[in-house]
């Protein structure tokens, strides 16, 4: 028996993207194929949804996309939030703060902004180049002072945690966040119930196609939602023991056509 695949869902970094940032030929070209065969290909990413949007198209993928680990969902064709989850008021307060008294470098997702310091600015100049990002990215010293003036809500904290103290049990127990990770240095804060899974839900459920002839790709933990939901969870080979442990199945890495392979092995 052949589960008839409708839609495959791409995580980007570690995924569809090489190590150098980039997408491959032979995913462009597997994704084209997958279009013409009917399946829908979509971008589920922790990045901001203007980036997944870039990329989605960059790869001719769907433009209905999953950002900021599932707290937003765009569409690419007209720049509309179809849906946005965003952390409780007194639940987004406590966890800015938190994160404020750590030595973690903080991206504040805040309704469809970025906020982030002119010093992290500065080093993600140097080692995420990505000119959609930067194009995006609002620098300002006082995160919460600037979500209040401009009625910004916490759509999603990126942390990457510094050598000090930064106990993410203290986070995982502010009421209805949901705590996650994308890579052994970060931690990624959403809203309870905001993530990659639910933003994969939505958006089959909105093409009219059921989770089980959905497949996920992907290579950290912040992509099990997904693989939960999918019903067919595909694991790259550059993920970590306990992500290809949840997969039905294993693609080479991102430095070896994985992702193009993770499609064919759809169709």
């Amino acid at each position: 028996f052949v589960c008839m695949i409708k839609l495959i869902s791409l995580d980007l970094d570690g995924t569809l993207l090489t190590p150098e940032g980039r997408i491959t030929l032979a995913s462009g070209t597997a994704i084209a194929k997958a279009w013409a065969a009917g399946v829908r290909v979509i971008v589920n990413t922790g990045r901001p949804a203007q980036e997944a949007v870039f990329f989605a198209r960059k790869a001719g993928c769907d433009l209905l996309v999953g950002g900021a680990g599932g707290g937003l969902i765009m569409d690419g064709e007209t720049g509309q939030v179809v849906r946005q989850r965003s952390v409780p008021e007194s639940s987004a307060r406590r966890a800015v703060e938190l994160c404020l008294s750590w030595d973690a470098q903080l991206m504040i997702f805040a309704g469809s902004q970025v906020l982030v310091t002119a010093r992290y600015k500065k080093l993600l100049e140097r080692w995420y180049p990505f000119p959609t990002f930067h194009e995006m990215v609002t620098v300002t010293e006082d995160f919460l002072p600037y979500m209040e003036a401009h009625g910004l809500p916490l759509v999603k904290i990126h942390g990457e945690k510094g050598p000090g103290h930064c106990p993410a049990e203290e986070l995982a127990a502010i009421p209805d966040v949901t705590l996650t990770t994308s890579s052994t240095h970060d931690f990624e804060l959403t809203a309870g119930g905001a993530d990659k899974g639910a933003a994969l839900a939505e958006i089959a459920g909105r093409y009219g196609i059921p989770l089980e002839q959905c497949a996920a790709v992907g290579d950290s933990e912040n992509d099990l939602s997904a693989f939960r939901a999918a019903g067919v969870p595909i694991a790259m080979g550059n993920a970590p023991p306990n992500v290809k442990n949840a997969a039905a199945r294993v693609a080479p890495s991102n430095r070896e056509e994985g992702a193009a392979w993770a499609i064919m092995s759809c169709l």
